[in-house]
């Protein structure tokens, strides 16, 4: 009865909210082709995006392509996350909420240690809307404002293969498209002056790739797994269109163009991203006839060099320098694995528990200091993969349903010299469908 109340819960939670795919209310959107999203399901936030050396029969990992190796049956996977966050800066406080359905993944197992797999997710977002107030010598007091929307989904293709015992590699093509419009308006308070406005609109469409390999040591029922991953530099095709001109507002606030100062349609570039390197070790410790593990515990390191990002057709990385680094810490525990001379038999003990800690270091300056601050940040995670059951009407067919609920918080950026803190509790919660399509035929 837990089961099917379970699945119910998740099918209002995710799929009848499908409405909301704005992914971010964030300022820090602002810069260059949008804030970063995590290339993860529910269960990979749950770990806290330490993707390099997990592996699991059960569940995608839709970061680190070696792991599609280990899949064992067709697995259809969907979610998607609720957002709650604090804003706070030296003068005033905002709270936002943004979140809706934001993945969806199918891997097939095409031989023993072979696979591919094909999903759909965001991978940047740009959302935000602020403004600023300041006095002028010439024009008097004015309001400018900040406002934006869009970002870049990923359409991904996944293929991996373990061509000995102990090694797997793979390989993920990415195509990237989307846009990402801006706009910067000034008002002045003085009605002598027109009012200027600049709005801009970036197309991307172009493919862009990653690749990983993980070398996997069995000691007895225990399991090492050594992880890497490698993508590099990136310069996707993009168009640009853009617009400067001024302007007077009506009485309903509505925007009557009067000139336009300068305009591009259609301008053909470059938007680029820098390349990023991870690695992690797992260590799990398994037991007879079962495909999840008693517990684990790993470790994860990355960094994208984000110095290497660029606008449209920039120079510059502007206030993106160097690296952005992350270290994550994660461990996981299935209460009736770990206890071989007690067995539990309440559901509560059969669900694995997953929890994580990250610090990240995003190498984005920003605010008012000489050089600008540099932006970090911190979160946890905790979270439950719970099994909803499973049927067959085929002798040897495998169904197998998984939920996962979870929590994520955490904090970015701080409120000094001109910063945003954002204090943020996201609610994830995705389903795991596991399904054995190819059967060899019996007959008796």
């Amino acid at each position: 009865m837990i089961r099917k109340t379970l699945l119910k819960l998740f099918l209002t939670a995710v799929l009848v909210p499908a409405l909301a795919q704005q992914q971010s209310v964030s300022p820090y959107s602002l810069f260059g082709a949008g804030w970063s999203q995590p290339q993860a399901n529910a269960y990979q936030q749950f770990l806290g995006g330490a993707s390099a050396a997990d592996r699991n029969p059960w569940y995608l990992n839709p970061d680190q392509p070696a792991a599609l190796s280990a899949i064992t049956y067709t697995t259809l996977d969907f979610g998607g996350q609720l957002t709650g966050v604090v804003q706070t800066s030296d003068t005033n406080q905002q709270f936002n909420r943004t979140g809706g359905f934001n993945h969806f993944g199918i891997a097939v197992p095409l031989a023993k240690g072979m696979g591919i797999s094909a999903s759909l997710r965001p991978y940047t977002a740009v959302g935000y809307d602020f403004q600023q107030l300041g006095t002028d010598s010439a024009f008097g007091d004015w309001i400018q404002r900040y406002a934006g929307r869009g970002g870049l989904n990923s359409t991904s293709l996944t293929w991996a293969w373990s061509p000995i015992k102990y090694l797997s590699v793979g390989a993920t093509a990415r195509y990237l498209f989307g846009s990402a419009d801006r706009s910067t308006k000034v008002y002045f308070t003085d009605g002598r002056f027109d009012y200027a406005g600049q709005v801009e609109r970036v197309l991307v469409s172009d493919w862009r790739w990653n690749a990983g390999a993980q070398l996997i040591l069995p000691f007895g029922l225990n399991e090492l797994v050594a992880g890497a991953q490698y993508e590099p530099k990136a310069s996707l095709s993009a168009v640009q269109n853009y617009n400067w001109y001024s302007f007077k507002t009506n009485s309903d606030g509505a925007e009557i163009p009067l000139d336009t100062i300068s305009a591009v349609n259609g301008a053909v570039g470059t938007v680029a991203f820098g390349g990023r390197q991870a690695v992690g070790l797992r260590w799990a410790t398994n037991r007879k006839n079962t495909l999840l593990p008693a517990w684990t515990l790993s470790g994860h390191f990355e960094r994208t060099h984000v110095g290497d990002h660029r606008d449209f057709n920039a120079t510059q990385s502007g206030n993106y320098r160097g690296y952005a680094q992350a270290w994550i810490v994660q461990a996981s525990v299935v209460p009736t694995l770990v206890s071989t001379k007690k067995k539990r038999t309440s559901y509560f003990s059969q669900v694995q528990y997953v929890g994580s800690f990250r610090r990240d270091h995003f190498g984005l300056y920003a605010g008012g200091a000489p050089g600008g601050t540099a932006v970090r940040g911190w979160s946890g995670n905790l979270g439950m993969a719970m099994p909803v059951g499973g049927r067959s009407f085929i002798p040897g067919d495998v169904k197998v349903a998984t939920v996962h609920v979870g929590l994520n918080f955490g904090s970015i950026g701080s409120i000094n010299h001109g910063l945003v803190r954002e204090q943020y509790l996201r609610a994830a919660v995705g389903l795991t469908l596991n399904d054995q399509w190819f059967m060899k035929a019996k007959f008796r």
